[in-house]
């Protein structure tokens, strides 16, 4: 179906079969991945660790897709911003989507952490001054998880994709993946752009 799509819309996209078997599918879906530009995955049916593989061993984006029917073209795009090293990766990650964009929303959850509101101003002015619709949106968890809020936030304004940066670390030779990112990835309710 999505090979017949893109072949509608004049889109070129290729196709792969990996073939291998249990424990190693996770590793040969990281290692495939290594040499696209982008990771593509529905939400629905997909374990953690196929998730983490790509979006912490893969070095590629990954747009998450809920199970609901998804179409159309992605010209809202939202941000979930805090000043970090992860979100900024997000963001240049998502170039393509934000310069194609004809709005872009930074999302600031300013009562979770502390937030370097500069940097988000300076990130708005650097994508004015590139012709891209930008402005900066404050909002408050009051104790929600932000993952949770920042997918809703972005829900109510008609963001077509939301952008975050992936965030974990290693604990016992895991990864535990950060707040916001496990909200997120528990219950996805519009496509999801994660990068680390």
């Amino acid at each position: 179906m999505a090979v017949d799509a893109a072949k509608a819309a004049c889109v070129d996209v290729r196709t792969r079969e990996l073939r291998t078997t249990e424990p190693f599918v996770v590793e040969a879906l990281a290692e495939a991945s290594r040499a696209y530009d982008l990771v593509l995955l529905e939400s629905a049916g997909i374990s953690r660790p196929l998730v983490e593989a790509v979006l912490f061993a893969s070095g590629r984006p990954l747009i998450l897709y809920p199970s609901a029917p998804f179409g159309g073209r992605m010209d809202h795009v939202a941000i979930a911003w805090d000043g970090s090293r992860a979100a900024a990766r997000a963001a240049h990650d998502a170039s393509f989507f934000l310069e194609r964009a004809s709005k872009v929303c930074l999302l600031s959850v300013i009562d979770e952490k502390p937030v370097k509101f500069e940097t988000g101003d300076y990130l708005v002015e650097n994508l004015l001054k590139s012709g891209v619709m930008a402005e900066l949106t404050r909002i408050r968890a009051r104790g929600k998880p932000a993952g949770e809020v920042l997918q809703t936030k972005a829900f109510e304004l008609r963001a077509d994709l939301l952008v975050m940066g992936g965030f974990g670390h290693s604990r016992l030779r895991e990864f535990v993946l950060g707040g916001a990112t496990q909200a997120v990835l528990t219950n996805i309710s519009l496509p999801i752009l994660l990068s680390h």
